[in-house]
Formats: C-alpha cells, structure tokens, sequence
C-alpha cells in the first residue's frame, strides 16, 4: 500500500463518521473524512476520504485521494490516487489519476484514468504509395 497515501488516510482527521452513525445529506469538508457508518446524499472534499471495510456509502464521493474498504454504490471522482482495498464493493463509476484495486475487489461500473480522460486521440493518416 502506498504508505504516504494510507498515513494521511489513516491520520489525523477533521470529520470522523462512526459505526453507529447514519447520514443522510450532503457531508462537505476541506480536510480528511473517516467513514465507519452510513452515508446517502454526497461526500465531498479536496483532501483525503477513508472508507472502512464496515460502511456503506450511497452517495456520490468527490475527493483529493480515497482509500475504499468498504461498499460505496455511487460515483468516484478522485483527483489523485484510489485505492480499493479487498473488501472494497464499488458500484458505480470512477475518475482518478492513479487506481490500485487489490484482489479481492469488486468493482461494477466505467473507470476513467489519467489527467485528460477526454483527451483526443491523433487519428493516423492513410499512408500512401508513391
């Protein structure tokens, strides 16, 4: 696991969401989010989003990086890195710079990856005999 990645992840946190705590509503922060509980509505942050191996998110996740363990049944849209760790139940779609999925995973939707995920592609040109 990328160590700099999960010690952020796993540090310090400025929003924690317990086991026993269901939120239905948007959950909106500039630092690190902790899920342990239930979120429907949308998570957003520029910073980094946890998702324990116990949660349940229906919600769209917008974040900086995100390590998932847990069940997320919504769109990803994660600026840097993704990890989806082997208890990890994505369905739904993900943009991100870099994924790791490990084994384990199970992921159901479209991925996007890279800076420009709508970047045009050159077409070739016919070559021709001379």
């Amino acid at each position: 696991m990328d160590s700099n990645l999960e010690n952020e992840a796993t540090g310090p946190t400025e929003t924690i969401v317990g086991p026993s705590v269901k939120i239905q509503g948007d959950l909106n922060s500039e630092g690190d989010i902790k899920i342990e509980g239930q979120v429907a509505g949308t998570v957003t942050t520029s910073q980094n989003v946890y998702v324990g191996d116990k949660a349940v998110i229906t919600a769209d996740v917008v974040a900086g990086s995100a390590i998932i363990a847990g069940n997320v049944n919504g769109n990803l849209k994660i600026s840097n890195h993704l990890i989806l760790q082997s208890t990890a139940t994505i369905s739904g779609d993900i943009a991100c710079e870099v994924l790791r999925v490990e084994d384990g995973a199970h992921f159901s939707g479209k991925c996007n990856m890279g800076g420009n995920s709508k970047a045009k592609t050159k077409e070739r040109e016919p070559e021709t005999e001379e």
